[in-house]
């Protein structure tokens, strides 16, 4: 049997078990390597994300302008509604930001009246913003303000209608309850004002009277406040009218005296189906001799009839006594 060396011989060496130093290291770097990356991407992320959200950010958006003005003084002319204001903050407190915080109070009851113009300067400007959220500037920078004493006065009222009645009614009036409504404004605006409209009536088909209750005044002009804003208005309505005349309609004194002449021409107005029914014996003139030349004082009427017809005219015009 050959003998062999034991130099020659093969040794195979045991493999040495890793440390636990080698084991966290091979479980950190080497396992699950696709994760790690990912979990390490999105903190990279979300990083990123949560430095820019406390970037300061400039942005211009407009504002709704709310002058205050002297107790006595109003504004007469129109100034912008809106502004640009140029905001700094960070993006949540941008965010945060609703309609009411984007309103800017001008304080203007410093000045007298007259022609004025309102530097928007962060003195002068109020606004309610979220902590964090600065204003830069306004864009425009000035705005002009006209200033005149504030004044109140009576303005006749001005019904409008619209339509008309049915065929063969008309309207015979309107008859507001108040004839004036209070108006109070800049003097200019004011004085300009000759009269109070109405909202409008229809008449549309109409064929009897009636009342509008609590109509309102409707002035156009946003500068002039109606302190009496609502009236009554009584609309009288009624058959259309015609004119007739009357021959030998009796004539005699307030007295009772004969007056000379005896009879006169009388010319009604009223709705056809009154007068048709009308006689000159129904009708009676009263003359007044204590006026000069005795002039008509009054007609006698049917009390059925005699709100519902107009005297036109008399003739002749002058009576005397029968000496």
């Amino acid at each position: 049997m050959p003998f062999q060396d034991v130099d020659e011989t093969d040794v195979v060496e045991v493999p040495r078990p890793p440390t636990a130093l080698e084991r966290g290291a091979r479980k950190i770097f080497v396992e699950d390597w696709s994760l790690k990356l990912l979990a390490l991407a999105i903190t990279l992320i979300l990083w990123f994300a949560v430095t820019g959200q406390n970037q300061p950010l400039t942005i211009r958006t407009g504002v709704q302008l709310n002058l205050i003005r002297p107790s006595n003084l109003d504004i007469s002319n129109d100034p912008p509604r809106t502004v640009e204001v140029v905001l700094t903050g960070s993006r949540p407190n941008l965010q945060s930001l609703s309609p009411l915080d984007l309103v800017a109070t001008v304080d203007v009851s410093d000045h007298l009246a007259g022609e004025r113009v309102i530097r928007l300067s962060l003195d002068r400007v109020t606004m309610q913003l979220p902590d964090g959220v600065k204003i830069e500037s306004f864009q425009p920078s000035t705005i002009p303000v006209r200033l005149e004493p504030r004044m109140e006065r009576q303005v006749p009222v001005e019904v409008k209608t619209e339509g008309k009645p049915a065929d063969g009614y008309e309207v015979y009036g309107i008859n507001p309850a108040q004839m004036t409504v209070r108006v109070r404004g800049p003097a200019s605006r004011i004085e300009a004002l000759q009269t109070a409209p109405t909202e409008t009536i229809s008449l549309s088909g109409r064929k009897e009277s009636f009342t509008a209750s609590r109509v309102a005044i409707d002035i156009p002009d946003q500068k002039i406040d109606v302190l009496d804003p609502l009236v009554d208005l009584a609309v009288e309505v009624g058959e259309k009218r015609t004119e007739k005349s009357f021959s030998g309609v009796a004539a005699r004194s307030i007295s009772g005296v004969e007056v000379r002449p005896a009879t006169a021409e009388v010319t009604l107005a009223g709705p056809a189906s009154v007068l048709s029914q009308l006689r000159p014996e129904d009708v009676k003139v009263v003359v007044d001799m204590a006026t000069t030349g005795g002039s008509v004082a009054a007609l006698e009427l049917p009390p059925a009839v005699k709100d519902r017809v107009k005297l036109l005219s008399v003739r002749p015009s002058q009576f005397s006594l029968i000496r």
